[in-house]
């Protein structure tokens, strides 16, 4: 709580801070002033919750001041001190809602129970303030939620007209919503979350003259905006560009599209929906950067990128060996995707779940290992995960230049090594697999292939089928649906217990340790 003294007497102010314990009544920061003149000046800056001031003072009065004051900070409670019995000052003091009024010299017994009396009320405004704020905001977010669901414009009147509202929305000529796509995975889309991201970008809804209302719907943080009169085009540019710029200072990864403007918020409902029809394009645009309303004609075809020649193109370059023309090929799709033509997401997902099909079909005829150079999950779920094209595409190349870092590791390999761990990948579950059932399979001695193994690795053969193992282990334990005990057998061991020592000793943590980490 801040306190301000104001008193044109030195020793009264001295005095006071001296006979009263005001850090023991809640008072965490005092300034004093030595008339009303310099008292309504620092209350500019230092906004005391309470004021302590003399009545007759040079320059101003107390009650003058405190006028002024409460016209700019009506919660803000006063205590005068006055040496004078004058009624006239007393009838002021009772119309500006005084606390006390303390006659002069100072008990500092009443000025305590006083200055009680005053914290009391200021904590009381407050916690009504925030009631009130409260229902406000819950009125907000009921009200901007059923405005975008085609609402029933009777039902609504009532609390748009009554000022049930924290803003004045009744009269606005022209309105507009905006969504933002937060692609935050932890994002909670809370009234809480969506109150912060208000408070960020109201500043700069206030320099365009534009009030605001908002809410969530289906993971989208959802903003309506109320104006006198409509925005130009270049205006909406400007304003979505400081949206995008405030914005990316709290959020790692977003877009911001703005609806069509509208008359009257009987109408939001519409922009709402052209707002989530573009928001489609925005899958095709970097991160935090925003897309402004374009009109899409009815009958507009979307392109097809589902072209046979397209795949039958990548697919000559993997299996030539093109690394370079195939990485060339990927930089030509993600700047054909990302120009003038309208593509829907699923769409470029296909495409690229295709295109990652190819490399597996590759891989398998080369019998590369499809784990060294793709994401251990599910491929499509992987893919679903992307939230734009460009996450794809990056998805994509690192994928393409894995697969050729593999396919030229492979042939320094020996056949003999090469088949050798081509039927680990294909066994590791299986408990009973063994050098000796390997050195079967390559129709070798169970000592050359472990020599071998060993000169051409580095490592004996007994450890990389731990390896494999433990690295398939820790794949499945990202999903949390397998259990522990199920992921020990699938990987070919038949003893969760010894199954879990190993994993300790291999990775510093138990298997149930290290899924608590992901």
């Amino acid at each position: 709580m801040k306190l301000l003294i104001v008193d044109d007497e030195k020793l009264t102010r001295e005095g006071l801070l001296k006979e009263v314990d005001f850090n023991a009544l809640g008072i965490d920061s005092i300034e004093t002033a030595e008339d009303g003149l310099s008292g309504l000046k620092l209350c500019k800056s230092f906004e005391p919750d309470i004021v302590l001031t003399d009545v007759r003072m040079p320059k101003m009065d107390g009650i003058r001041m405190m006028e002024a004051v409460q016209e700019r900070y009506p919660d803000c409670a006063v205590i005068f001190m006055s040496g004078y019995s004058d009624k006239e000052y007393l009838k002021a003091a009772i119309k500006l809602h005084a606390v006390s009024y303390v006659e002069k010299p100072i008990d500092t017994d009443e000025l305590t129970e006083a200055v009680k009396e005053a914290l009391s009320q200021v904590l009381s405004r407050r916690s009504a303030q925030r009631s009130l704020n409260a229902t406000r905001r819950s009125a907000d977010f009921t009200v901007a939620y059923r405005l975008i669901k085609s609402p029933d414009k009777d039902d609504l009147r009532e609390l748009v007209e009554e000022g049930a509202l924290s803003v004045d929305i009744k009269n606005a000529g022209s309105c507009f919503a905006m969504i933002i796509n937060d692609h935050d995975p932890y994002a909670s889309f809370s009234e809480e979350e969506t109150e912060r991201f208000a408070e960020l970008i109201r500043p700069v809804a206030d320099r365009y003259r534009l009030q605001m209302l908002c809410t969530v719907n289906s993971s989208l943080y959802v903003f309506l905006l109320f104006s006198g009169r409509a925005l130009t085009e270049k205006q909406s540019g400007y304003f979505a560009g400081e949206i995008t710029e405030c914005l990316g200072k709290s959020m790692e990864s977003f877009h911001v599209v703005l609806g069509r403007q509208v008359k009257g918020y009987g109408e939001l409902s519409h922009s709402y929906n052209t707002a989530v029809i573009n928001l489609q394009q925005s899958f095709f645009m970097p991160d935090n950067t925003f897309l402004l309303y374009s009109h899409i004609p009815g009958k507009t075809v979307f392109k097809s990128i589902n072209n046979a020649d397209s795949f039958s193109e990548f697919k000559k370059l993997i299996s030539d060996h093109r690394k370079e023309g195939a990485l060339s090929y990927l930089d030509k799709l993600l700047k054909s995707l990302t120009g003038s033509d309208y593509i829907l997401p699923n769409q470029a997902r296909e495409f690229y779940y295709r295109l990652l099909s190819i490399l597996i079909e590759a891989g398998n005829e080369k019998k590369l290992t499809k784990d060294k150079y793709l994401p251990a999950n599910d491929l499509w779920e992987r893919i679903s995960a992307c939230h734009s094209v460009f996450e794809l595409n990056d998805l994509m190349t690192e994928s393409t230049g894995l697969f050729f870092t593999v396919l030229d590791a492979s042939k320094t390999e020996s056949s003999v090594v090469y088949s050798i761990k081509n039927y680990i990948s294909e066994n590791y579950g299986d408990m009973d697999l063994s050098i000796m059932a390997i050195s079967e399979h390559v129709h070798l001695s169970g000592s050359y292939v472990c020599t071998l193994f060993k000169s051409e690795t580095g490592i004996t053969l007994n450890q990389y089928i731990t390896e494999y193992r433990l690295m398939r282990a820790k794949d499945l334990l990202s999903d949390p649906r397998n259990r522990i005990g199920e992921i020990a057998g699938r990987v070919g061991y038949s003893d969760s217990n010894y199954f879990s020592k190993i994993f300790r000793k291999s990775f510093g943590l138990s298997p149930s340790e290290f899924r608590e980490s992901l």
